[in-house]
């Protein structure tokens, strides 16, 4: 899945992946015949969410263990890890249902940020718990030297695309319900700021677009009043539109 964050600027050392080819892996399939696998892929399952996911990284690991020559920030998904976990479990059925081996290691979220020679202490250093936004499914070939190609896509609706508007900032928002809009507009937010993850308010359980707007004004309140933030409120724009299975709104940010 094609991984989306507010990369920093700058890395330490090592040869790093470039942020295009930036994604976390729920299956790996090494070295395959690509017709007999393109027929098979015919039959790959569908998942149940049509919205992408949003979440943290929460870890800087490096891979493996003895001689490390890979660094990896480890993903989690918060309140939607499961629905990831159950995904991936139906990809590994599919693959062996088509007699392709899986991996038996246990399965670990994450994306590779870099290769090569590394200095782990600054890698520690430098690790930012930013947040991320998980979108299309791909299938990717590997070009070697840490680059990928994707030829093959299954679509899901962005958690949220930002577009332009005069003088302000402005997102369109996705989710399934009020509280799943409340989450991926903070997180459009922390795009601009992920310090503001800090002030979040986990308990609150919005039943309309007001309360979404309430929620988020709190949230930029308190985070403007401790560390202050770019952002002067949410504006009460615009209606949740029902789209299939998931509501989507146009939010307005005063800057």
């Amino acid at each position: 899945m094609e991984c989306l964050a507010p990369w920093p600027s700058d890395f330490p050392n090592g040869r790093i992946v470039q942020e295009k080819d930036r994604h976390i892996t729920l299956a790996f399939l090494g070295n395959i015949e690509f017709e007999p696998f393109m027929e098979h892929l015919k039959k790959i399952p569908k998942p149940e969410f049509s919205v992408g996911f949003t979440g943290v990284f929460n870890h800087c690991h490096f891979f493996p263990k003895k001689k490390p020559h890979v660094v990896a920030w480890e993903v989690d998904l918060q309140k939607r890890q499961k629905e990831l976990l159950k995904y991936h479990q139906a990809i590994e059925h599919w693959l062996q249902e088509g007699h392709y081996p899986v991996d038996d290691r246990p399965y670990l979220p994450h994306v590779t940020v870099s290769r090569g020679k590394f200095q782990p202490s600054r890698w520690k250093k430098a690790f930012q718990h930013l947040p991320l936004l998980l979108t299309d499914i791909h299938l990717y070939e590997s070009l070697g030297s840490s680059q990928y190609k994707k030829i093959w896509t299954f679509p899901l609706a962005a958690p949220f695309t930002e577009f332009e508007h005069t003088a302000d900032i402005a997102f369109v928002v996705r989710g399934r319900d009020e509280r799943e809009v409340l989450d991926h507009a903070i997180t459009a937010l922390a795009f601009e700021f992920p310090q503001i993850l800090e002030f979040v308010d986990e308990e609150q359980t919005p039943q309309n677009l007001n309360d979404v707007v309430m929620a988020l004004n709190q949230v930029v309140g308190r985070a403007d009043a401790e560390v202050g933030t770019p952002f002067k409120a949410v504006s009460y724009h615009g209606n949740l539109v029902q789209l299939g299975d998931y509501l989507e709104w146009e939010m307005i940010v005063d800057v």
